[in-house]
């Protein structure tokens, strides 16, 4: 069935149910039972999901549309989870408490850090001043304090930059001055240099890296000729000199909270902590497939295993040592999980060193959140809108995924599925995409600003790619049928040559891909059942899960009694631009800025054909 047909319908259904749309008296587009779908949470939810076909503008309402039923269904699902009581389980109280924290010290940042900074239109003169202009520069460098001072020594007795300068190690990479742009030094560097004159050199400057002299060796002039482009300038120096007044802030803010505060962490746990993680990283990554640089996570089965491995007594012990509500080692454990623990390393002086780092990061949040709770923030709606949007997500997929454990299929399907499959036939769509697979949000946006400058995704894929089997081939899938691949191949069969998606939450991480070629008919020769079961089996899978998911949703639409507000949704305006968002949290971390939600409309046809024959004669 055709969105355009569906709309109808819709609208038939609007027009004819005169109470229908006298139930709305607040701006939401959806009601879904006891939950409401703000127009707020919509716009923001569809913005920041990746969707195809939306930079069309006549798709702008089957768009919006599509995406409110995706929407609906996250959460039905969600209402059918509490119903079953998934809410009270361990794992979700734990998220729950996860995501309070999370925003509860975001909150702390906004108040303590954000509100209290402001930037003066002296300042603002002063960084455009500089923003206008290009530094070229070359260094002298050493790690040395004796030697660094012995060369501004012989600068200061006339001997030449250049002739100290050709006879360095670092000379090589500065054959051509470096240029030099606002915002790019520390901001005291910047300021020594954007004061000099062409041809004059700093003292002697401490940096984290060694010692550094500078010398000016030119000075030119930007030109931002369109309004667009003085726009884009401006906002450049906001957000420079804004960011430096944050880090200032938060520098005092910490010397300030975390004067006189001590918390001792249990030495005995954390060593077997650190030896447990060491010999799991170990054995996966001698057992499995991992790139050089490609981190190690700890995931479910992992908490499992070591919190078996410890015991219910070791688990209840305090292992940071908080005066009050010490954190026990079981919630600990967990919160490494929640947090995306990893680590390039398995010996475990490195694992030491990186569990460190995250206990100490961990008090300093926690401390934090403690903090936000004595001021109330968790009992802001802002706060508890947010928690309870998470949650909603994370209780779609427990049920979801509860759903998709369930499906079988038998040798029995499996071989009646092969006979009636593996014949020559033409298949109407196949299709080849280059991915980029990753489980990192930051390499998520590295790679979404990388192909927006237009840098091939072959590249990228093969810098980032993660999947096995396109190791080698720089990403790229080879042919195949858009039945396979789940959710990859569904959206790719709706793509164009040339199209980008993504990224696409898959349970492997984050897909973004490109498609490549696109055939309308395929013929395929028959192989053997051995040649092809086991790609059956998942396909078959895939199809039975499809078809049980659709039907679930659909009854739970029929459960929960869903109403839409399609007046109130023709008024939102959204953009055309295809989006994704990283949300920075506030003293570190981050987040998706929404939940990521795959599409999920095919339940819906049938749920508005169901409306339509009881309005409808």
């Amino acid at each position: 069935m055709k969105l355009s047909y569906i709309l109808f319908i819709v609208f038939v259904i609007l027009i004819q149910s005169e109470s229908f749309t006298q139930s709305f008296n607040s701006p939401y587009v959806a009601r879904v039972g006891s939950k409401v779908i703000s127009d707020s949470e919509f716009l923001e939810r569809y913005e920041f999901t990746p969707g195809f076909r939306r930079h069309i503008k006549q798709m702008d309402d089957s768009n919006k549309l599509e995406f409110l039923f995706t929407l609906i269904a996250e959460k039905l699902f969600s209402l059918e989870a509490r119903n079953l009581g998934f809410d009270t389980t361990e794992v979700i109280q734990f998220s729950r408490k996860a995501f309070e924290k999370m925003f509860v010290r975001d909150k702390l940042f906004q108040e303590e850090i954000r509100n209290k900074i402001s930037v003066t239109e002296k300042e603002l003169i002063e960084a455009t001043l500089k923003n206008n202009s290009k530094l070229y520069v070359n260094f002298l460098f050493s790690q040395v304090k004796d030697e660094i001072e012995q060369l501004y020594k012989y600068l200061t007795q006339g001997i030449s930059f250049d002739s100290i300068l050709n006879e360095s190690p670092e000379y090589e990479e500065q054959k051509e001055p470096i240029e030099v742009l606002f915002g790019q030094m520390e901001e005291s560097i910047e300021d020594s240099l954007y004061k000099m004159k062409v041809g004059q050199f700093t003292k002697p400057i401490l940096t984290p890296d060694g010692w550094y002299i500078f010398k000016l060796v030119n000075k030119s002039q930007n030109f931002f000729l369109t309004d667009e482009d003085k726009e884009n300038a401006k906002k450049t120096v906001i957000r420079i000199v804004e960011n430096r007044k944050l880090i200032k802030r938060q520098k005092e803010f910490y010397a300030e909270y975390f004067r006189n505060k001590k918390v001792d962490v249990d030495a005995k746990l954390f060593e077997m902590l650190a030896q447990k993680i060491s010999s799991i990283f170990e054995y996966k990554r001698k057992n499995f497939t991992y790139q050089p640089n490609q981190p190690t996570y700890i995931d479910a089965f992992d908490v499992i295993k070591i919190e078996n491995e410890f015991g219910e007594e070791n688990l209840s012990k305090p292992f940071i040592k908080f005066d009050e509500n010490p954190i026990t080692l079981k919630d600990y454990i967990r919160t490494l999980a929640f947090d995306g623990y990893n680590s390039k390393e398995y010996k475990i002086n490195f694992i030491r060193a990186s569990l460190d780092f995250q206990t100490k990061r961990f008090i300093e949040y926690e401390l934090f959140y403690r903090e936000g709770l004595k001021r109330g923030y968790h009992k802001l709606p802002e706060i508890q809108n947010e928690v309870e949007r998470w949650l909603d997500n994370y209780l779609f997929q427990m049920l979801q995924s509860q759903i998709l454990d369930s499906i079988q299929v038998s040798d029995e399907e499996l071989r009646e599925y092969y006979e009636r499959m593996n014949q020559p036939k033409e298949f109407p769509t196949v299709v080849n995409i280059i991915e980029v697979l990753t489980e990192d949000l930051s390499i998520v946006d590295t790679v979404l600003t990388e192909l927006k400058k237009g840098t091939d995704i072959r590249l990228l894929a093969a810098k980032y790619s993660i999947r096995d089997f396109t190791k080698g081939r720089n990403g790229e899938f080879g042919k195949f049928p858009v039945t396979s691949y789940g959710e990859i191949g569904k959206i790719a069969a709706t793509m164009q040559v040339g199209d980008i998606y993504g990224p696409l939450k898959v349970p492997e991480g984050y897909s973004i891909f490109k498609l490549i070629e696109k055939d309308t008919a395929y013929v395929e020769k028959p192989k053997s059942f051995e040649q092809v079961k086991e790609q059956y089996r998942q396909d078959l899978a895939f199809q039975k899960a499809q078809m049980k998911l659709t039907d679930y949703t659909y009854n739970l639409a029929m459960k929960y009694n869903v109403e839409l507000n399609i007046p109130e949704l023709d008024k939102i305006q959204v953009t055309r631009l295809p989006s994704f968002g990283i949300r920075n949290l506030g003293f570190g971390g981050k987040i998706t800025a929404v939940p990521i939600l795959a599409p999920n409309v095919e339940w819906a046809y049938r749920w508005i054909q169901r409306q339509n024959k009881k309005i409808i004669p």
